[in-house]
């Protein structure tokens, strides 16, 4: 055989193989090779993956809010590890930190990126989505679109959307992430993982159609579970007659005064379902404003979004162990006795962080490593709070 001929040959293999690898893409409703060599290989930073999916567009407030700012330095030293202190400097580059706000009072006063991001940049939440969806269900109840957390999911989704072995599972239990529902969260690369595979999925309709499995009874206890946000988020579709991120347009954006574009990313352009358990795409400030108005007690631009006592749900002192508590879409840290704070956080660093007796919002974005340091790192925006709060 010629060298001519055994490359041709090369290249027919070749191209069997990309094909076989095409069809076998498909069938497995994800997104394109490209896509999946570029997330394999690392070659997007996670906080910017945004960048490969489709999305829905989530416009910015028609009345945008900016927060006025007066910038002051944090010359303070935060607890760490083993005992020992970083100062801010150090603690935002340990943890890869691309974008740091913190607002106090309603007012930034420290804020700080890096790498080339600046203010306009947006960040993909990952993990902070849920809260978002948390707190779109309690507009939803604030509405009467939604009668009760206690109504069971069967009441708006069919046999044909999920399986029947979960129609009595409440919306609550999806809320407090004890549905059951069986889709493990190993993270990682590996497409064997099924919480991996729910995140590259081009048709999550399809993939919510084909579960059926129970880890344990509804409501028997908790386990962190991403599909139980996304369960949730197509009863919110349903209730709302609107796609999510249309309602959270006008129940969220507009009203909390957001100041840019933002979007939502979809499994796919055909189907257009929001992965509502991650991947909210926008800026530091506009983060921010999720938790100012847990901090307003539901108010923003004269309305009333969601119920007072809905903001006060997560602040309640439940957590007196060493770990992460989880209540009404959002984690609880340790000793929150006095300061009631609590936080929305994503698996690579991303956090928005709420103290409410030092009325501190900090919002962290980062690239830090999967559910790395996650209570150090409230514990160490705990002590912002009090500094710039003057607690300290």
């Amino acid at each position: 055989m010629t060298r001519k001929s055994r490359l041709l040959a090369c290249a027919a293999v070749a191209l069997l193989l990309l094909g076989g690898a095409e069809i076998a893409r498909r069938a497995a409703n994800l997104p394109s090779l490209p896509v999946l060599v570029n997330l394999q290989l690392d070659l997007t930073p996670r906080s910017q993956t945004y960048k490969l999916y489709d999305a829905n567009p989530i416009r910015r407030s028609s009345h945008p809010a900016p927060l006025p700012t007066t910038l002051h330095p944090l010359d303070l030293a935060l607890p760490w590890k083993d005992g020992g202190t970083l100062d801010v400097a150090a603690f935002l580059k340990a943890t890869h930190t691309h974008a740091f706000l913190v607002v106090q009072d309603g007012k930034v006063v420290f804020e700080h990126y890096t790498d080339g991001y600046d203010a306009a940049s947006r960040f993909t939440s990952f993990s902070v989505a849920k809260s978002f969806v948390a707190t779109l269900t309690g507009a939803a109840l604030a509405e009467g679109k939604l009668a009760s957390l206690q109504e069971p999911i069967g009441n708006y989704l069919s046999g044909e959307e999920v399986a029947p072995a979960y129609g009595n599972i409440t919306v609550g239990q999806l809320l407090d992430m004890r549905s059951g529902i069986d889709v493990d969260e190993r993270y990682g690369g590996s497409l064997t993982s099924p919480v991996v595979r729910m995140y590259l999925s081009t048709d999550l309709g399809k993939f919510l159609a084909g579960l059926s499995g129970l880890r344990f009874a509804p409501g028997s206890r908790f386990e962190y579970r991403s599909v139980d946000t996304l369960v949730l988020s197509r009863v919110l579709v349903r209730t709302t007659g609107q796609s999510l991120s249309s309602y959270a347009q006008q129940t969220l954006w507009e009203p909390l005064g957001m100041e840019q574009d933002a979007t939502w990313s979809t499994d796919s352009q055909a189907h257009g379902v929001e992965k509502a358990f991650c991947c909210i795409n926008t800026t530091a400030r506009d983060f921010a404003k999720l938790g100012l108005l847990y901090l307003n007690q539901g108010r923003a631009g004269g309305k009333q979004v969601v119920s007072a006592a809905w903001t006060d749900e997560p602040r309640q002192p439940v957590n007196r162990g060493n770990a992460l508590d989880y209540r009404d879409g959002w984690w609880i840290p340790p000793g929150n006795e006095a300061d009631r704070d609590f936080s929305a956080i994503g698996v690579f660093g991303q956090y928005v962080y709420i103290n409410s007796a030092t009325r501190t919002v900090i919002v962290k974005l980062s690239d830090h490593g999967v559910e790395q340091d996650e209570v150090l790192t409230l514990l160490a925006m705990r002590k912002v709070a009090h500094f710039v709060s003057g607690k300290d």
